[in-house]
């Protein structure tokens, strides 16, 4: 098989929250070594980060540059609701901003969303429609976020079910090779669980923690990306995470073109 043959891959990249930054250094890596990225799951703000690459309007530098531009007053809104603290609502309105009303469509890039109904704890894979939307849902942590009802679904932050999207991968895109990225790697939540804010995040991330270590097994290639002393809200330190997701890529890079059939590099 020459390079010519070599297939593009289909990244499932997971939740986060800040963490996902590294999401970013992956995806530039693996565009300097010109690995095709044919299609693209997103859980939470793996979502977030596939949604603005998907659309192909956007370079990674681009990409960067928007998300260490990111600060929590302009994704957080008091909740009128008793549903959670926060409305997810300006979630949606801050990637609606950026993509403005696109849909899955409008997208350069097969992609897909991650999130989890409420009601049921079924995953529910979102593919059509308001892409904001979708990624709203998808980050819609319970608790933390109100609840995004779509299509009478009530839906909340993916990671309940699927933190690493490996099988929503396999199931939307069959026959990719799927490179998982796990932004999670070595951290340790904090264990003060003195409010209900803290108590919903670690709830929400032992789940998150287990899914994603049975689907992890299931990814052609892994990517894991350093997440020791970060916490999950600590916009701080995305660039940080930026650096350490370049790190990551470098080193499976070429587990990564093996898997994809490269032959000469």
């Amino acid at each position: 098989m020459t390079d010519r043959d070599a297939k593009g891959a289909a990244l499932a990249l997971s939740g986060g929250a800040a963490r996902c930054a590294g999401h970013i250094g992956v995806l530039d890596v693996l565009a300097r070594a010109n690995i095709s990225i044919d299609a693209i799951a997103g859980t939470s703000g793996g979502a977030f980060v596939g949604a603005l690459h998907a659309s192909g309007r956007y370079t990674t530098a681009q990409i960067e540059a928007l998300a260490l531009e990111m600060t929590w007053r302009r994704l957080l809104a008091p909740s009128l609701s008793r549903r959670g603290f926060w409305s997810s609502e300006k979630i949606g309105a801050a990637l609606r901003r950026i993509l403005g009303a696109a849909t899955f469509a409008d997208l350069k890039h097969p992609f897909v969303a991650v999130a989890c109904d409420l009601r049921t704890g079924e995953l529910v894979v979102l593919a059509e429609g308001d892409v904001a939307r979708a990624v709203q849902a998808s980050c819609s942590l319970p608790v933390v976020f109100t609840p995004t009802t779509i299509g009478g679904r009530v839906l909340v932050d993916g990671g309940a079910v699927s933190q690493l999207p490996v099988l929503a991968a396999r199931a939307a895109f069959p026959g990719s090779v799927v490179v998982g990225v796990d932004v999670n790697c070595g951290a340790a939540e904090a264990a003060r669980l003195t409010n209900m804010v803290r108590i919903g995040v670690q709830v929400v991330s032992l789940f998150a923690r287990q899914n994603a270590a049975r689907e992890r097994r299931h990814a052609d290639v892994m990517i894991d990306v350093d997440a020791s002393e970060v916490p999950l809200y600590d916009l701080r330190k995305m660039a940080l995470m930026v650096g350490r997701g370049r790190d990551a890529a470098v080193a499976a890079l070429d587990a990564v073109r093996r898997a994809l059939g490269f032959v000469d590099f």
